[in-house]
């Protein structure tokens, strides 16, 4: 952080003016952002950083400010600046974290009122369990003099000389650091895929045979590698030329910054990632067979790292513009929730709702209504086992289907060796995915994403209703996943789908 006797520049000065004045009323909204004749909300609409972030997401600049500034405060390193700047502007972004800490939710509700009298009253009232909940000191609270006169004076210069300077591109800027992002691939399909998930480090013992309890086996091989459901459909929807963006929480540490890195390595944009500033990487530990079994132990730490509802809220516009949505449950149960609904604000050009429900929800399932708004759910059927009918005392795939259609799901994907069964609405004459490999394939995690990566984009390319050769096409994209297992291209392009199909012509 700059010290605070540094001198400012004219446009810092200018800035910290602007973000004095939005702090009244009703703070920085929305629907003040998109006063664009207000010379306050003209400074922060004009930021080279909002300018960037609203070409890059194809959003307009009150969006894109509003998202840059709620990153700006996240990551702020000084734990009061972000809840002092968190409340008098009343942005929220805090609010999750306050909640997961056992803060009332009037409490929580008052930092956004919709006077910055009320704000700052809450503010110091709680003063010490806000600090708590963000796991910093609890110091003793300014008295309302001293919050108005230097506190904030000082918290707002800091916050504009971040929006101005973002500083080197790092995993830390989050959304700052839009503009480093790599562009897509030259003559890429327009299709536009946002991808809500997990982002987490898996650790990778590869050996011949899974140790029994108290034992142990020796590997023949270690691996290090981002993975997640999130981090590992974006890079194989990247890889088939789609422009595509990860939603994510990632931790500010070594391993977070790896999988950054290795998300732009991979042509996936990482602007609208959440950067949580003094957590843990969430791991999976995995010890994996020759022909791709596996076990795994996930350590999601979700204390630390969350994708709230508040986080998605801010990227409303992008989930509710994109052509294709790839949602999985590593998230909370209620995001998943709010996500769906985001993407049916506008019914007239939703996306394509694609969801995988791995890893299942341990404390319930979600809603039957946000059944209703999944146009295609992929998985294998142990991750369905709470969505099995009550009067059902075995697994029953047929009367699985059948339940998850009446409550509203359109398309069941149900995954397994070779391909799948298919349960549809709208495609009933498409009853299993075709045989397109010699051999069964292995069905594992890995080929679960390819398939909703390449159902995307088929989609996409085709229209939204699944059709023979489309289930042709996302066959051979798992195929080819399963065959390339564990190479580090995996993941397939375009041109090795084609291939593939062309081999399965000759028998």
């Amino acid at each position: 952080m700059a010290n605070r006797d540094d001198p400012d520049s004219s446009e810092a000065v200018v800035l910290t003016h602007a973000l004095r004045a939005l702090r009244m009323r009703a703070g920085v909204v929305l629907a003040r952002l998109e006063d664009t004749k207000n010379e306050d909300v003209a400074s922060l609409l004009n930021l080279p950083v909002v300018r960037a972030h609203a070409a890059r997401q194809e959003i307009g600049r009150p969006d894109a400010a509003l998202q840059i500034i709620a990153q700006a405060v996240r990551d702020t390193g000084d734990a009061t600046h972000r809840i002092v700047a968190d409340s008098v502007l009343g942005l929220g972004v805090l609010a999750d974290v306050y909640a997961q800490y056992g803060i009332d939710e009037k409490v929580v509700q008052a930092l956004r009122a919709g006077a910055v009298g009320r704000r700052r009253a809450t503010l110091l009232a709680n003063w010490r369990r806000l600090h708590e909940a963000m796991g910093a000191p609890a110091t003793e609270p300014p008295s309302d003099r001293t919050l108005r006169g230097s506190t904030e004076p000082e918290v707002l210069r800091q916050l504009a000389r971040r929006l101005i300077q973002p500083g080197p591109v790092s995993p830390t800027a989050g959304p700052l650091s839009s503009a480093n992002d790599p562009d897509p691939p030259p003559n890429a399909p327009a299709g536009r895929v946002i991808v809500v998930g997990g982002a987490v480090m898996d650790a990778i013992f590869r050996t011949r045979m899974i140790p029994q309890h108290e034992t142990s086996v020796p590997a023949h091989d270690f691996a290090l590698t981002p993975g997640g459901k999130g981090v590992t459909q974006a890079v194989a929807a990247a890889r088939l030329g789609l422009k595509v963006s990860l939603v994510a929480a990632v931790a500010d540490d070594q391993f977070g910054h790896d999988i950054v890195q290795h998300l732009r390595a991979e042509n996936v944009d990482t602007s609208l990632l959440k950067i949580v500033r003094g957590a843990r990487t969430p791991m999976t530990g995995v010890f994996e067979l020759s022909l791709g079994d596996s076990i795994a132990a996930v350590w999601r730490n979700e204390k630390e790292i969350s994708l709230t509802v508040r986080d998605v809220d801010l990227l409303a516009r992008q989930i509710a513009d994109c052509d294709a949505l790839l949602l999985t449950f590593e998230v909370p149960r209620e995001t998943v929730q709010r996500t769906l609904s985001l993407a049916h604000s506008n019914p007239a050009t939703r996306p394509i709702v694609i969801v995988t429900p791995g890893q299942p929800h341990s404390d319930g399932r979600i809603s039957r209504s946000a059944l209703a708004q999944i146009d295609y759910l992929v998985a294998h059927a142990w991750e369905l086992e709470r969505y099995r009918p009550a009067d059902q005392d075995r697994f029953d795939a047929d009367h699985l289907g059948e339940h998850l259609l009446d409550a509203g799901v359109d398309t069941l994907c149900l995954l397994g060796n070779g391909g799948g069964l298919i349960y549809s609405r709208t495609a009933p004459t498409i009853d299993r995915l075709p045989t397109v490999s010699r051999s069964p394939f292995k069905e594992v995690s890995i080929t679960r994403d390819a398939f909703c990566a390449a159902l995307a984009a088929k989609l996409i390319d085709d229209g939204p209703t699944l059709t023979s050769t489309i289930a042709r096409w996302v066959t051979a994209a798992m195929a080819c996943a399963a065959e390339d297992f564990p190479l580090a291209t995996t993941m397939p392009d375009r041109d090795r789908i084609n291939r593939k199909l062309r081999e399965a012509q000759n028998f």
